[in-house]
């Protein structure tokens, strides 16, 4: 089995344990991409598998909206808690800006990755996201992503 198969199966498997048919959440299948989606709490949680030029190292990549950005006079204030929050530690999640939304990720090769952590990635990831939605929108506004 090669490394791409073998990472797959590891996120099935994690999906599995977490109570969802990798199956029923499965998007892209390709031999070099492959995604699930994956909705937990007001979370939606994107996990992909991508070979990437020019090593090809596959990487893990956990991503979940947050939240929509408020109006330009909040941005700093916004950015100056999210990067507070970072550094306080979100285990092995941040936050960061993907276009006019604030997601939570973790990101990693999976060179040495394992079923515990595939699992606690995605655990964490979503547990950020599901936890500082409704936090961050009420102190900044913008609007939580899940109901957008």
């Amino acid at each position: 089995m090669d490394d791409f198969a073998t990472a797959k199966g590891l996120v099935d498997e994690a999906l599995k344990k977490i109570g969802v048919d990798p199956d029923g959440v499965r998007g892209k299948d390709a031999p070099d991409v492959a995604s699930w989606t994956v909705k937990r709490g007001s979370a939606q949680i994107l996990i992909a598998l991508a070979r990437r030029d020019p090593n090809r190292q596959i990487f893990l990549r956990v991503v979940s909206p947050v939240m929509t950005m408020p109006d330009a006079s909040k941005r700093e204030a916004l950015f100056v808690r999210l990067l507070e929050l970072n550094a306080n530690g979100l285990g092995n999640s941040a936050f960061g800006k993907i276009g006019e939304r604030i997601v939570a990720l973790s990101e990693r090769p999976t060179e040495g990755l394992d079923l515990g952590e595939v699992e606690q990635i995605i655990k964490q990831v979503s547990a950020v996201a599901d936890t500082f939605d409704d936090k961050l929108v009420l102190e900044f506004g913008g609007a939580r992503a899940s109901d957008q």
